[in-house]
Parts: C-alpha cells; sequence; structure tokens
C-alpha cells in the first residue's frame, strides 16, 4: 500500500512538471493539449437561453444557469455564462470572455474559471470555477453553490468533458487540395468547351493541350526509370 501511494504521488508530480494539465484556450468553450486533443463543449451550447437553466444547488438554497461558449440573459443577468438566482434576483456569475481554462491537480479535473464585475463599489469580482468531470455517460450539471463570498463551484459531468481529437476546421494541406482540384476541374471543363465551340475540334483534340496530356503518362514512365537507374543508360559503353 505505502508502494502504491509513492507511485501516485510520483505520477502526479511528473503531470504537473511536464505540463500535461495545461489546456491552452480556444475561445471560451474550447482548449487544446500539448498532444493536441481538445476539451470542446461546442456540442453542449445553446442559442436564445442556458443549455442548463435554473438548476438547483446541493443545498436546496439557490438555482443556477449555465451555457458554454454562447452568452446568454436571464433576469438582471446579461451576456453571462453563469447566473445564479438568489431570494428570486439574478446575479451574473461569470461571462463567456473571462473563460480560463485550468487544471485542479488535486481532483485531476480540467477547470473553467468565469467571472464578473460585482455591483459593489470595491470592485469585487464574482468567481465561478467550473469542475469538468469526464464520463461517458449522460451529462450532469451538478451546481454545489456558493463556497465563500462572491465564489461558486459547478460540476459537469459529460463526455464533452473528455479530451479527444480534434475534429472541428479544415488544414492548411487540405485547402490546397480543394484549391488544386477545383483550378483542375474548371481548366478541363473550360477548356473542352472551348476547343468544342470555339475551335471546333472534336474528339480527342476537344481535350485542351491533348499531346501534353496523352504524352504525360511516357514522361512519367521516363522519370521512373531515370530515377531508378539513376541516370544511367541502358547498356554499356564499347571499350577504346
Amino acid at each position: 500500500m505505502k508502494y502504491l501511494m509513492v507511485i501516485l504521488i510520483l505520477l502526479k508530480l511528473s503531470r504537473i512538471i511536464t505540463g500535461q494539465g495545461t489546456c491552452k484556450k480556444v475561445n471560451s468553450c474550447k482548449c487544446k493539449l500539448d498532444d493536441g486533443k481538445v476539451i470542446d463543449l461546442d456540442p453542449v451550447a445553446k442559442s436564445g437561453g442556458p443549455a442548463y437553466l435554473d438548476v438547483t444547488d446541493v443545498a436546496q438554497v439557490d438555482q443556477y444557469s449555465w451555457n458554454p461558449c454562447k452568452p446568454f440573459s436571464e433576469g438582471a443577468c446579461t451576456n453571462a455564462a453563469v447566473c445564479q438566482t438568489h431570494g428570486g434576483i439574478q446575479y451574473n456569475c461569470g461571462t463567456q470572455d473571462s473563460a480560463v481554462f485550468g487544471y485542479d491537480t488535486g481532483n485531476d479535473l480540467y477547470t473553467i474559471t468565469y467571472s464578473a464585475d460585482t455591483v459593489s463599489k470595491s470592485n469585487d469580482l464574482r468567481t465561478t470555477t467550473l469542475y469538468l468531470k469526464c464520463d461517458q455517460g449522460p451529462d450532469v450539471f451538478t451546481p454545489a453553490g456558493e463556497t465563500g463570498s462572491a465564489t461558486y463551484v459547478l460540476t459537469f459531468q459529460s463526455k464533452y468533458a473528455c479530451p479527444r481529437k480534434d475534429s472541428g476546421g479544415i488544414s492548411a494541406g487540405s485547402i490546397l487540395i480543394i484549391i488544386f482540384f477545383g483550378l483542375l476541374f474548371v481548366y478541363l471543363i473550360g477548356g473542352v468547351l472551348f476547343q468544342i465551340f470555339i475551335r471546333k475540334n472534336s474528339g480527342k483534340n476537344a481535350i485542351p493541350n491533348s499531346s501534353f496530356w496523352f504524352g504525360l503518362p511516357g514522361l512519367i514512365k521516363d522519370g521512373v526509370l531515370f530515377i531508378v537507374r539513376r541516370g544511367k543508360k541502358k547498356g554499356s559503353y564499347n571499350s577504346i
């Protein structure tokens, strides 16, 4: 048991030292890990309102609304990511723009921290920490509630809280390939139409630069043979 505890501590320390717990912010609901995987809550987000509306906290005192990615408004909460309802009054507990990704080594969980200005003259911030719990079961949003003065804790348990391969966006290489084949298509179709209707050609002559295209396989073959033979001609020279 003692050795197991030592191993666990060493693993946790190695994770901290190597920075495996860091997740660089892409936007307010997506971050990217060093290994290229991402945590992306975009599939959970809703438009026009929160993904979770007025969910009662564990103490059965207050209600919390939350939406990733997109801001929402509820009562006195405007441009909110998190909104608390206490005694029938809403308080903005964090905006989308303020979202900061982090990693809690004690709980071994990734987090998103939201903040928002309070209405007090001291210019204090309301701060909400959302714990992201990786789980392949149903999505569960659990507000722990207010843990201190203007400090709140929420937990979101979901498969979307798990690091996974980034499937979003098109790579630069894919864009170049799409452009290349798009131009090739325009060249062939436009060229054939020009040959048929302007130059009145038909058959293989309707293909633009037909002599080049029909000769291309032979050129490729010669090039391959040149590489294979390392520039040497077939046969041998006669000795002098």
